[in-house]
């Protein structure tokens, strides 16, 4: 790859990566009711709001799951994939591959970003005063308490130190690996 290939690569992969992860929070926003006044969701709504509007047409929302944000979701990925391998491997790769590729990376992705609001989450609780409120702190809290509800009743907190956030990271770690050894099974299988 030269120079310019890896500037493209990066650009492309930044760009991707956190309008990708603006539309994950837009989802679970709406899938966990999280609170839509907080001024980051009102933030991601805004960022969110031009793209998903013609998809809302096609697939408007059931309940709590925004089936248009998710199907922008996937076209941004196989987007993304489909310029990679179009500027590295100067080809097309077919689409049940492109498919096959994107759902698994999106998956990661998905895991990637609890991870990191899993880690910031404990971070913003050393930082954030005992009854003191912060927006980006509020909506972590939000929603990473699914994941973290379970893991309180196996280790509760101890003089204000949550070590279930420790439980979760590991758990996420553990689904990383799972989905990563699953992922080259099915690929293996499916001979992609």
């Amino acid at each position: 790859m030269n120079a310019l290939q890896d500037v493209s690569h990066l650009l492309v992969s930044s760009l991707a990566g956190f309008y990708l992860g603006l539309l994950w929070l837009r989802f679970l926003l709406q899938f966990l009711h999280a609170d839509f006044y907080n001024p980051v969701s009102q933030f991601v709504e805004r960022w969110t709001r031009v793209p998903l509007r013609p998809l809302r047409r096609l697939l408007p929302a059931t309940g709590r799951v925004d089936l248009a944000a998710l199907l922008l979701i996937l076209l941004i990925k196989l987007l993304e994939l489909s310029l990679y391998a179009a500027v590295e491997a100067h080809t097309l790769l077919p689409a049940p591959q492109l498919i096959f590729l994107a759902i698994f990376a999106l998956l990661s992705q998905l895991l990637y970003f609890y991870q990191g609001a899993v880690i910031l989450l404990m971070i913003m609780s050393w930082v954030v005063a005992a009854g003191g409120y912060h927006a980006v702190y509020a909506l972590l809290a939000e929603i990473t308490e699914p994941l973290c509800a379970p893991a309180r009743r196996i280790i509760p907190p101890m003089g204000g130190l949550d070590l279930s956030i420790m439980l979760v990271f590991l758990g996420i770690q553990i689904a990383e690996v799972l989905l990563q050894h699953l992922g080259n099974l099915l690929g293996a299988a499916l001979g992609l």
